[in-house]
């Protein structure tokens, strides 16, 4: 593992290689504000040579590097974005053997100005976060209260801790609820990495809530925050500076486009907005945001090319206990491949699909209407009561690895 610290403070970022210019942007506006810092760039895929090759100058790390006992078992495991999100506390402790303090932060952040109240937070607490938003949302518009009740007080794309017993110990607590049960199932109470920090402040006295509105301002907490520019230096409701914008879910090719997870501000609504997004977009295409883009992630495949789809990782999630733990799963004839193939989860008809959203829940109108109609006669058949019984057991198994009664046989 090449780290090689040459200041007190650090920060880093995850991706897959298809983020890759995004982190690189992220990293060029880091060093900018912090020439006394360094900056590293973890990938979660399988090694390739190539992406150092391109960018010599850049200090990354690999996932399977951590020290993470049977990493293979986790990359298999989770899909990329719970995979990026349940290694941040690992590459986070990692740093802190080698450096004062730390900073997290998500790929589609670009920085305007200093942190250096935050790194001056951290002289005196263990941990610091920012939450989603600094006042209510019953607009009733998303994202809203309720679902900060789903996905977590505190958004985890950014985080800093510093070097003391309290933070070793948070990060280790963290690291095995992640590596445990990081599944973004907030059906059932789970959003990756991002909501067990919701219990931070309760078991870690010394985690500091920051509440500048300069941090992480981004589609969540728009509703309270208007930025404006003067003289080249960027301010949020004419008072904070800006310190850093989340582009969660920015499209560089309709840059004006709110991020399509919210329903509050339409394309075009948030004209403060405009030059801030013009610009992201010109610094994604300046690190070759079309190349990267197009990297396929390396984990979404066994050894020997065949598609490992999001249910399959589910069904090893739940049935892990019952194939060899040092068995890199994703090995041609594992026991897993063997076992998946066997029972027709696995194989080349299956191909990599876009996950959809419920925004797009039109496009599968014929099926809904039969589902819908299935549950109508349910309804009739069972009664009212009977009926809330059966929802209610209906939302604990959505999630595949409560779905015992289906999982075939090992034999």
């Amino acid at each position: 593992m090449n780290i090689e610290p040459q200041h007190e403070t650090v920060a880093v970022t995850i991706c897959a290689t298809n983020f890759f210019a995004k982190a690189l942007a992220l990293r060029k506006s880091y060093l900018t504000c912090h020439p006394e810092s360094d900056f590293y760039i973890l990938i979660i895929e399988k090694k390739d040579n190539r992406v150092q090759q391109r960018t010599p100058e850049i200090r990354i790390l690999w996932a399977e590097d951590l020290g993470i006992v049977d990493f293979h078992h986790y990359a298999f495991k989770f899909d990329v974005i719970e995979l990026s999100t349940n290694v941040k506390p690992s590459v986070l402790r990692l740093l802190l053997s080698r450096y004062a303090k730390v900073l997290y932060l998500d790929p589609d952040i670009r920085l305007y100005a200093g942190l250096q109240p935050v790194f001056e937070d951290l002289a005196a607490h263990s941990v610091v976060v920012t939450p989603h938003t600094l006042t209510p949302i019953m607009d009733g518009k998303n994202p809203s209260d309720i679902d900060f009740l789903r996905f977590g007080a505190f958004n985890l794309g950014f985080i800093g801790v510093s070097q003391c017993n309290e933070a070793l110990a948070f990060l280790d607590w963290w690291s095995r609820r992640c590596l445990d049960y990081g599944f973004y199932e907030p059906q059932a109470g789970l959003a990756v990495d991002q909501k067990w920090v919701d219990l931070g402040p309760s078991f870690f006295p010394g985690m500091k809530i920051l509440r500048d509105p300069g941090l992480n301002v981004a589609f969540w907490n728009l509703h309270e925050r208007v930025v404006s520019c003067h003289d080249g230096v960027w301010f949020v409701n004419e008072e904070a500076p800006l310190r850093f914008f989340h582009f969660s879910s920015f499209n560089p090719d309709h840059p004006h486009a709110i991020a399509h997870k919210q329903s509050r501000f339409a394309p075009e609504s948030r004209p403060d907005l405009h030059e801030l997004l013009d610009s992201y977009a010109a610094d994604l295409r300046e690190n070759n945001h079309d190349f990267y883009a197009g990297y396929d992630y390396s984990f979404n495949y066994f050894e020997d090319g065949i598609y490992v789809s999001p249910s399959l990782r589910r069904f090893y999630a739940a049935l892990e206990s019952r194939f060899p733990r040092k068995e890199n799963p994703f090995c041609h004839g594992s026991a897993f491949q063997r076992f998946a193939l066997a029972h027709g989860l696995a194989g080349s008809r299956y191909k990599v699909g876009a996950r959809p959203t419920f925004k797009e829940i039109g496009a599968y109108s014929t099926a809904t209407r039969i589902i819908s109609l299935g549950l109508r006669s349910t309804l009739r058949v069972v009664g009212p009561n009977r009926y809330f019984s059966l929802m209610r057991y209906l939302a604990y198994i959505s999630s595949i690895r409560n779905q015992s009664g289906v999982f075939p046989k090992i034999s």
